[in-house]
């Protein structure tokens, strides 16, 4: 399975690379939406303390099969090209109209998936989130077998402040295992399915980002750095996240371009990737999810990305059907807003260079979640404005 697209640039995780140019023309191709990301599950073996889904063990939110694969047969009737699994822990999916094995479900999507794109010789991107630590031998065999591209959790090296991330003592070492388990199986090889590793960047683990960096660059993985989002959970934990405003010990902008530069400069002096850290993602291949892709989360809402506030929903697909809701007059004029900006915003392309030029959006989520600080760095989330969705990035440090 190939790493990259015509376009040469890496899809994964999401749509990251895609700049705005190159999701117009593979729409101009015949597909109606480029790419789609599905929350099996709500139900997860951690409980991360920054996690967007705010994902547990006890969550009881999952899409029935039936409902997947519904969405799955409309993708690939409009074209989809990228199909992302996610959870909660997608490999532990268990519907409730699913009578096979338990751990079975997410391998039956998969297969399907795989066959109704090979029975209409269709190209297809199949990517899934993991946090790793269930991945025993036979599921790592079973996952190069399929072609299923990974972006696999990995927020720090030491084993202690892993686990405080995970909210589950114990954890690093199983996420370990899991990860030797891909090794052996193939994963980092350049003839083998693509493999991310997703590093969110909070107060606990900035210091050891670069580390994580490193291991990745060497074992072949892709390095994803996100700046964490104040969300989920981590709205319980925002004096460790990221805020734009004076906050003390929370990490702000400044922060976050000193780590970028950082990354920089390690690729350059030491694997001979070269890159000038413009923006707040790896290699500056920004975020362009809002506009060619959605978002299915696990209650049947549809949403521009997995964050996106509620108001900004597009639909249900318990009330209608997906490629309804995508065709939707309403998905239309949130793209036709999300294009444009606040020409006030530090994101706009009337304030940044990378924006005018299709580059970058800044993240919407990140923005959007910024709005719950007041100006002395203390959350709220009776002050979230849904309208923040559309103004500049704090992980930035460009000035508007």
């Amino acid at each position: 399975m190939s790493k990259k697209n015509e376009e040469n640039l890496v899809l994964y995780p999401g749509m990251a690379g895609l700049t705005r140019d190159m999701i117009d023309r593979m729409k101009a191709d015949g597909s109606e939406l480029l790419s789609v990301d599905i929350m099996l599950t709500q139900k997860c073996n951690f409980k991360c303390i920054y996690c967007y889904a705010e994902a547990g063990p006890q969550r009881v939110h999952q899409l029935t099969m039936t409902e997947a694969k519904s969405i799955v047969n409309d993708a690939v009737d409009m074209g989809v090209k990228i199909l992302n699994m996610q959870g909660g822990e997608p490999l532990i999916w268990h519907p409730d109209d699913w009578e096979g094995k338990g751990g079975e479900a997410f391998f039956h999507i998969v297969e399907y998936i795989r066959d109704l794109y090979a029975e209409r010789k269709l190209p297809l991107d199949l990517v899934s989130f993991t946090d790793v630590a269930i991945i025993t031998e036979e599921k790592a065999k079973r996952l190069v077998k399929l072609g299923v591209a990974l972006c696999c959790k990995l927020d720090s090296i030491e084993e202690e402040v892993q686990d405080k991330l995970l909210g589950v003592p114990g954890g690093a070492k199983k996420m370990r295992d899991g990860y030797q388990h891909l090794i052996n199986a193939g994963y980092g090889r350049d003839d083998m399915p693509a493999i991310s590793t997703n590093t969110v960047v909070t107060t606990l683990n900035y210091d050891g980002v670069p580390e994580v960096f490193r291991w990745s660059r060497n074992h072949n993985f892709r390095p994803f750095i996100i700046p964490v989002h104040v969300h989920g959970t981590a709205q319980e934990n925002a004096s460790m996240m990221l805020c734009g405003k004076p906050s003390g010990g929370t990490l702000d902008a400044g922060d976050i371009k000193k780590l970028f530069e950082n990354l920089a400069e390690i690729d350059g002096k030491e694997f001979d990737i070269h890159w000038k850290a413009e923006t707040p993602w790896v290699e500056n291949k920004a975020c362009s999810r809002h506009l060619g892709g959605v978002h299915v989360r696990a209650d049947g809402k549809v949403i521009p990305c997995s964050e996106a506030p509620d108001q900004w929903a597009l639909g249900d697909i318990r009330k209608e059907s997906f490629k309804d809701i995508v065709m939707s007059e309403k998905v239309k004029k949130f793209r036709n807003i999300y294009s444009e900006l606040h020409d006030h915003s530090k994101c706009s392309p009337v304030n940044c260079p990378a924006a005018k030029e299709g580059r970058c959006y800044g993240c919407r989520t990140r923005a959007y979640d910024d709005s719950g600080f007041d100006a002395d760095g203390n959350f709220d989330v009776a002050r979230l404005d849904p309208e923040a969705f559309f103004a500049g990035d704090p992980a930035c440090w460009r000035e508007a």
